[in-house]
């Protein structure tokens, strides 16, 4: 009985002192961003994600522009330019934006999918479960008048996925 008490006191006191802490266990997504954040007509940006996932759940990691999510890229961690090293955690994608892009302001809405192609879910602070994602915020703008727009833009490396 003795024992016992101990043990469940050794426990009480493990789990006061460091905490009960499954979220460092999940996967994450960190540091979203678009490099350059503002784009015109017939320029590229970078996409690039660092993904934490100790283990290795995460098979796919997708960007879908928001406002149209017809437009879908598909990151890597490969090693192939835009991306530096392979297997680093770093997914990255080159992407060009199209010469009738609108302007204005959007979201890429970034998600990691398994083997089985079903979005991630991890635990949200309240509670509950959800997918995982991360965004990032980007603009089109037009040159101003009478300025040429951006040289055509090489065969792109990711097209969007309709």
């Amino acid at each position: 009985m003795k024992r016992h008490i101990v043990g469940i006191a050794l426990l009480v006191f493990v789990v006061a002192t460091t905490g009960c802490n499954t979220m460092g266990r999940q996967p994450r997504l960190n540091d979203a961003k678009i490099t350059p954040a503002t784009l015109k007509p017939g320029e590229s940006a970078i996409i690039t994600v660092k993904v934490v996932d100790k283990y290795k759940i995460i098979s796919r990691v997708v960007a879908v522009v928001k406002e149209d999510q017809r437009i879908k890229f598909k990151l890597r961690d490969d090693g192939n330019p835009p991306d530096e090293k392979a297997l680093d955690g770093v997914w990255t994608l080159r992407a060009d934006v199209p010469f009738n892009a609108p302007p204005g302001q959007f979201t890429l809405e970034i998600g990691a999918y398994n083997s089985k192609n079903e979005p991630i879910q991890v635990k949200t602070g309240k509670g509950e479960t959800g997918p995982l994602s991360a965004t990032c915020i980007w603009s089109v703008e037009y040159p101003p008048e009478g300025q040429a727009p951006a040289a055509a833009a090489a065969p792109a490396e990711a097209k969007p996925k309709n």
